[in-house]
């Protein structure tokens, strides 16, 4: 490859001199040094007012007991809670005289304590005396004297020539255990860093790819259409001019990220120094909780090795997707068509993290299918790099699958050079995988084949050509909007699953809960559905349905006053129908034992978190979800189709079959609503009613509630049949209008759509068999 070198030198010198280069790696190096300061700072416990080193300096002890204290052991133990103590046994004085006694106390009246130890009938008694001048506080007189009361025990246990073993074994609770005896299992690792460390990786790995991806494509396919490309082809090869700037960029991100990498240390070497010599502590920091949570078993229990090892493999991870973001930005020519190219390089990374995310959770880790997810370098990307941190593999194994990963991504790159050499003067991203698959095998198109090409494209003036050029955008954009739903409910339910797994567990370490307490909490659950759905899951879904903007379309109209009303009214009967018969179909498929503990949970109207998720916040980022990001991007290829395929993927976002066909009718309800108004606030306000109903006044005004609901029932099939009479619901042609069957192929029949469903619908199964069990 001719020159290679020299175009990514030139390319990285610019990327470099930009300001966009500079403020970046400015603003981000100094937001990491913050982070990592202030972190160090509150894990070292340094702001804890209950955790910081006490000012005690001198404890005078009148011992009226017989017993030997092991002072020395006490000071050694507790050197970081009191470093400047000193501890001495006062004689000839009681400990009143000695408290008053200036000449006893010396120097250190000020900080000073006397404890008195006393034998009687039943107890030993420690009394503490705080002199007039001392500024120290009650609390940590107490402190003190609940720490030594330890020495006593053992001074206790001493005088009576039994082992503190056995004392201990004497007076120890009786446990009683049952063991199932089955075939003998590896043992798992179930410590928090290897159980996190994959995420992490996958978070890392995420961002690195979104954040220079977009520079990967631009890069790739813009200049393609540059008046230069046929100069830089003289002194170069395609093949060199794309690997010259992938690895550019790469190098571009490499820099920024030693410089970010860099400005982290320098914020823990700033904020020890704050703790050691300003605070005066001297207590963990962040690099001794994280050795503290590596495996025993491990490559190796130095943590600069172990983050040499996971940056290599991070940064060749990074290296394959980058390759991956150039290979289907070689098929754009335009901003539309980078954005498809782009929206299928990141569902690409998707699919990847999820499978390797999925795989060890669904087999237990079983060593066939985790080999299999490290030999194919879209998942080993995301996995070796957690695997060897997280001590899920040996250093022989992990240079090895390495090695595999780097021949991938060097394969990928000679594809992606070739790939580029005959896509550089082509338009369209038509048959991308088809031609991916051509370039792979060494087929590539004649002339003849150019020419049919050319042809086509000279015929797209006429009008079936036209409708068939709507239905491939249609397509096109249904494809990005279930990917985008599917997003939405994978993030939800896997990244959802995580956090409320590790909030249960730091909160059980803290609080000495039950685990299964913590899972039933009305508190807890609101709390991890609202950090899931609404803080990670709505904006990955938005951020994926980004890439469909050429298909967005917004109308603003209106309905009569009277039409809204109606529609408000029909929503209670429809819904009070359907979910009757949801719970007649639930117990008739699980005898009538399942139930749906997770919504009565959440609408037992004990919990003031989980009415605001319920009532405020459901209706708010659904909507905004359900009905703008879908309908404003589909209804140009006709009402119909999108409001049916928002109703039911509405429905199916729910998950359980209580409310499944209910959602879905509200969903056409709501659609219609929006799709005549183009104002999503008039949906949110109908959806608020419905739910606020449920979620509040049915707990607290029952009574109410159930004259309120019969009276809208009432009025409800007054609309329906009223509705039915005037015929007013009509449905008008879009600007791009497709024909209803073949719409419905391409937005029902893709594979975002089709694999969101499979999820939704795996997860409602799952459910109704986990609440049959259960009950």
């Amino acid at each position: 490859m001719k020159n290679w070198l020299k175009i990514c030198k030139f390319t990285l010198k610019q990327a470099i001199k930009g300001k966009k280069f500079i403020g970046s790696t400015v603003f981000v190096g100094i937001a990491f040094l913050i982070i990592a300061a202030v972190s160090n700072i509150l894990i070292s416990g340094a702001l804890d007012d209950k955790d910081k080193a006490s000012d005690l300096k001198a404890v005078y002890i009148v011992n009226e007991t017989d017993l030997s204290l092991d002072i020395d052991s006490f000071e050694q133990k507790h050197q970081k809670d009191y470093p400047y103590l000193t501890i001495s046994e006062v004689s000839g004085l009681s400990a009143e005289e000695a408290a008053k006694d200036v000449t006893a106390l010396g120097d250190n009246e000020d900080t000073s304590i006397v404890l008195n130890i006393k034998e009687s009938e039943e107890s030993c008694d420690l009394t503490i005396y705080i002199p007039k001048e001392s500024t120290v506080g009650s609390g940590d007189a107490k402190d003190f004297a609940r720490d030594f009361s330890e020495t006593v025990k053992n001074a206790k246990i001493s005088s009576t020539d039994v082992s503190a073993d056995k004392i201990n074994m004497a007076v120890s609770d009786l446990n009683i255990n049952e063991i199932t005896i089955n075939e003998p299992s590896e043992e798992e690792d179930y410590s928090f860093i290897s159980y996190f460390a994959p995420m992490l990786v996958m978070m890392v790995l995420y961002f690195l790819v979104i954040f220079y991806g977009q520079s990967i494509g631009q890069i790739v396919s813009m200049e393609k259409t540059s008046k230069l490309m046929e100069y830089i082809l003289t002194l170069s090869s395609p093949s060199a001019i794309i690997f010259g700037k992938v690895t550019a960029i790469f190098c571009e991100a490499v820099i920024q990220t030693a410089v970010w990498i860099v400005c982290a240390v320098t914020g823990l070497v700033i904020s020890n120094v704050v703790i050691t010599d300003v605070i005066g502590l001297s207590r963990v920091d962040i690099i001794s909780v994280f050795m503290d949570m590596l495996p025993e078993n491990g490559v190796s229990a130095n943590f600069y090795f172990l983050l040499v090892l996971a940056v290599i493999a991070l940064l060749c991870a990074f290296l394959f997707y980058c390759f991956v973001s150039a290979l289907f930005a070689s098929f754009a020519a335009t901003a539309e068509e980078l954005s498809q190219t782009t929206s299928m390089s990141f569902m690409t990374m998707l699919v990847g993290f999820l499978t390797s995310f999925y795989v060890p959770l669904f087999t237990e880790n079983d060593p066939i299918g985790m080999t299999i997810i490290r030999i194919i370098p879209f998942t080993s990307a995301f996995v070796l790099p957690g695997d060897i941190v997280s001590a899920r593999i040996g250093f022989i194994p992990f240079v090895l699958y390495l090695a595999l990963l780097l021949l991938f991504t060097v394969l990928l790159a000679i594809l992606t050079g070739r790939v580029y050499k005959n896509r550089l003067f082509k338009k369209g991203t038509k048959g991308i995988f088809a031609e991916i698959a051509g370039a792979i095998t060494g087929k590539v198109k004649n002339k003849e084949d150019d020419l049919n090409e050319v042809l086509e494209s000279q015929d797209s003036r006429s009008s079936k050509a036209l409708m068939y050029g709507n239905l491939d955008n249609a397509k096109k954009a249904y494809t990005i909007i279930g990917f985008a739903i599917l997003t939405f409910m994978l993030a939800a339910n896997a990244i959802g699953g995580i956090i409320g797994d590790v909030l249960a567990k730091i909160i059980s370490a803290k609080s000495n809960l039950e685990l299964t307490d913590i899972y039933t909490d009305t508190t807890f659950l609101a709390l991890t559905n609202i950090i899931s759905i609404y803080g990670i899951a709505c904006p990955l879904c938005a951020l994926v349905a980004k890439f469909s903007n050429g298909s967005k379309y917004v109308i603003k109209g209106t309905i009569s006053k009277n039409q809204y009303i109606r529609a408000i009214c029909i929503m209670f009967p429809v819904t009070v129908l359907l979910a009757n018969f949801s719970n007649y179909l639930a117990a008739l498929l699980s005898g009538g034992e399942a139930e749906n503990s997770m919504i009565n949970t959440l609408i037992s109207g004990d919990n003031i978190l989980s009415m605001i998720m319920v009532s405020v916040l459901a209706p708010i980022f659904e909507e905004l979800i359900y009905r703008k990001l879908i309908i404003d991007r589909t209804r140009r290829y006709g009402e119909l189709t999108a409001i049916t395929y928002s109703a039911l993927a509405f429905g199916l976002f729910h998950c359980n079959i209580y409310q499944f066909f209910y959602a879905f009718a509200l969903g056409l309800i709501f659609g219609y609503v929006y799709v005549r108004t183009g104002n999503i606030l008039m949906t949110i306000v109908m959806h608020m009613i419905v739910n606020s109903s449920s979620a509040i006044m049915a707990p607290y005004m029952p009574v109410v509630y159930t004259y309120f609901i019969y009276v809208m029932i009432g009025l409800g099939i007054v609309s329906i049949i009223y509705t039915i009479i005037k015929k007013d619901v009509h449905l008008e042609k879009a600007p791009n209008e497709v024909p209803h069957k073949m719409l419905s192929g391409a937005a029902f029949k893709n594979s975002g759509s089709i694999l969101f469903a499979i999820v939704c619908i795996y997860i409602m199964a799952y459910s109704l068999i986990a609440s049959t069990l259960l009950g």
